[in-house]
């Protein structure tokens, strides 16, 4: 029985993320656990139990005995996963640049590369993916379990925004570009500069100038 729950939990866990991420649900629309349960034709337990999944994931908010709704963002929520995710990706730079070899940052580069092609062909869905996959894959690189373990904790978060929240950058190509640049000084060797770029890259992605002074990440990466 309890092997049934969980794959009925997982069946609502997806089909409520999938309304998410193809903004069929949008930030701040309710979700009735009664008529998930009815889409299945299965009780409300697996149900509560996939929704809770969604909420320790960011993206469902849970109001006790009321209601379930999409979380909805604000910009201070988005600084603040942008100012964990510079932390992780500096640490993950350090890292990879101690521990990966040649073939790895290869392999960066070749997402990088797939990333700019599902940009220039339109395909915003495969974008998002790649840019997660992009990060994901330094993450890996460093070969550190509870550093990857907080990434995929903020994966889902980030695709979130990513996907309802878009950014600003008024120059999107050379954003992407970035991640080629990195891949190549991480490819020579070149902490510094791969150092300087994740700086860059992500504190314009999540405008965290607007809180941060300018140099207040860039002084920490140069220590």
């Amino acid at each position: 029985m309890a092997k049934s729950n969980k794959m009925l939990s997982q069946t609502a866990y997806q089909y409520i993320l999938d309304l998410i991420m193809t903004k069929q649900l949008l930030p701040k629309d309710k979700v009735a656990e009664s008529s998930v349960a009815k889409q299945f034709q299965i009780s409300r337990t697996p149900v509560r139990d996939a929704m809770q999944q969604l909420a320790n994931e960011g993206l469902l908010e849970i109001f006790p005995n009321r209601y379930v709704q999409v979380k909805e963002y604000s910009m201070d929520d988005i600084i603040e996963i942008g100012v964990l995710r510079l932390a992780l990706d500096t640490l993950s730079v350090k890292l990879a640049s101690l521990f990966g070899s040649r073939v790895d940052f290869m392999k960066l580069d070749d997402i990088a590369t797939q990333c700019e092609k599902a940009s220039l062909e339109g395909d915003d869905q495969q974008k998002r993916e790649l840019d997660c996959k992009f990060h994901m894959t330094l993450a890996e690189i460093t070969g550190n379990e509870l550093l990857i373990k907080f990434q995929k904790e903020l994966y889902l978060r980030i695709q979130y925004i990513m996907l309802c929240y878009p950014n600003t950058i008024e120059r999107e190509t050379e954003h992407l570009r970035q991640h080629h640049k990195i891949a190549q000084a991480l490819i020579n060797n070149n902490l510094d500069l791969a150092l300087e770029l994740i700086v860059d890259h992500l504190s314009s992605f999540y405008n965290l100038s607007s809180k941060y002074p300018e140099d207040f990440f860039r002084s920490t990466s140069r220590e």
